[in-house]
């Protein structure tokens, strides 16, 4: 026995239907993800562009500044200039926490 072509129609309508609707929601769920992961970007790239104006402002002053090329020196070689006060921080331990004994 054979369906009239109308009978078709309407059983492929709604498939069709569907196939496009779970591509159309594939495609806004890619692009929530992709502007997610540009904003994410864009907030790095200021961080980075902030970290790079310090490195600069340094990089500035020990080209120009004798007392910044001391104090780079200092540190670098762990000594202190007459006068200075050196203050060492210990690292802290890490504790158990209280339920994980």
């Amino acid at each position: 026995m054979r369906l009239p072509r109308r009978r078709w129609l309407w059983l492929l309508a709604p498939l069709v239907t569907a196939v496009v609707g779970l591509g159309w929601w594939r495609a806004v769920v890619v692009e929530r993800q992709t502007r997610r992961e540009l904003e994410e970007l864009r907030v790095r790239r200021q961080e980075l562009e902030e970290a790079n104006r310090v490195l600069e402002r340094a990089i500035r002053a020990l080209k120009t500044e004798r007392e910044a090329r001391a104090r780079a020196a200092r540190e670098a070689l762990d000594v202190a200039a007459p006068g200075e006060v050196v203050v060492i921080v210990p690292t802290p331990t890490p504790t158990l926490a209280k339920g994980a004994q």
